[in-house]
């Protein structure tokens, strides 16, 4: 499985300094069909400090859609670079994600005419942040999403996956009627951005409808620089790190591709809550109240599964090890 990972250099601005890493691997699915790795992603530190990111998942039943990706992720934070380099830092950003989205848009549909292909076999999903070190403004259209922690330690959902009837992907190219491009309310301590693979794994469908649908000692393994401790000594282990744990046996549930891109303000230590907002969730007890929700027929009978057998099911897999990592 090939895989690649990569630590950036930092950006400083007025004391501020923010790290990025990267990576992307092939799913195992891809792996057996002989497809390659249909993500695209493109990290950007530009003068002023601040960082662009963009991620793209292209649409698997597309024939072009590692091609429709990585023309998403490059063109639209091209994009950006250029419009905040002539305009400056007062320049409306809603604006400039808007023509990065257009571009892109518009590049996809150029390649697919020149090549005289459908339009259709070049679809891509599309998420962009422009993130200061304390500010976040994004774009975003499809599933995966973007992440944020805030300096008060909250997790934030800042994107949602944009699916029709639950669940087709709706892609970029459906159009500006359909992409959410909004700055996020908050100021924030990292920004995380995934495709769906691992974007997914973030939010199990047990934690579903609960006041924190995040689970959270995953995401912080990869976000909460209290546990990160990044720094010009260690930057390169924690990418590695994090590069094997997306690689390793315990992510073997992802069989889609992986990617991920992390972006860091070391010089904002975001708040430590309580123990209990950090432990690990009572799997046994989520999956016993979702059998009887999903299940209800089942506890109206004398002769009902016990609530033991239940409970037993297999928890979500994820992060079986991952305690013992930290």
């Amino acid at each position: 499985m090939s895989a690649t990972g990569k630590f950036m250099t930092k950006a400083r601005e007025e004391g501020q300094m923010i790290f990025t890493y990267e990576y992307s691997s092939v799913g195992s699915s891809h792996v057996n069909k002989g497809i390659g790795n249909q993500d695209s992603k493109k990290v950007a530190l530009i003068e002023n400090g601040w960082v662009i990111a963009a991620v793209a998942d292209g649409v698997g039943s597309c024939k072009y859609a590692d091609v429709a990706s990585s023309i998403a992720a490059n063109s639209s934070v091209q994009v950006c670079i250029d419009e905040i380099k002539s305009s400056g830092d007062n320049c409306d950003l809603l604006e400039v994600i808007e023509k990065a989205f257009v571009q892109a848009e518009r590049d996809i549909d150029e390649r697919s005419q020149s090549e005289n292909h459908l339009i259709t076999d070049y679809d891509t999903t599309l998420s962009l942040v422009i993130y200061d070190g304390k500010n976040a403004t994004y774009g975003h259209s499809g599933d995966g999403g973007i992440i944020g922690l805030t300096n008060a330690g909250d997790y934030v959902k800042i994107t949602s996956p944009q699916k029709k009837e639950g669940v087709y992907v709706i892609p970029l190219r459906a159009g500006k009627d359909s992409w959410i491009i909004e700055r996020a309310e908050g100021e924030f301590a990292s920004i995380l951005l995934a495709t769906d693979g691992v974007y997914d794994t973030f939010f199990p469908y047990l934690l579903k409808g609960h006041p924190v649908e995040v689970y959270i000692p995953l995401i912080r393994y990869f976000a909460d620089n209290n546990i990160l401790k990044i720094s010009d000594e260690t930057k390169d282990a924690v990418s590695k790190e994090r590069d094997n744990y997306l690689n390793s046996d315990s992510c073997a549930s992802i069989t889609d591709d992986k990617t991920i891109v992390v972006l860091v303000n070391v010089d904002v230590q975001p708040t430590v809550k309580d123990d209990a907002f950090y432990a690990e969730p009572d799997w046994d007890t989520l999956q016993l109240e979702w059998n009887k929700k999903a299940y209800p027929h089942l506890y109206d009978k004398k002769d009902a599964v016990s609530e033991d057998e239940q409970a037993s099911k297999q928890k979500p897999p994820i992060l079986q090890r991952l305690l013992n990592m930290l």
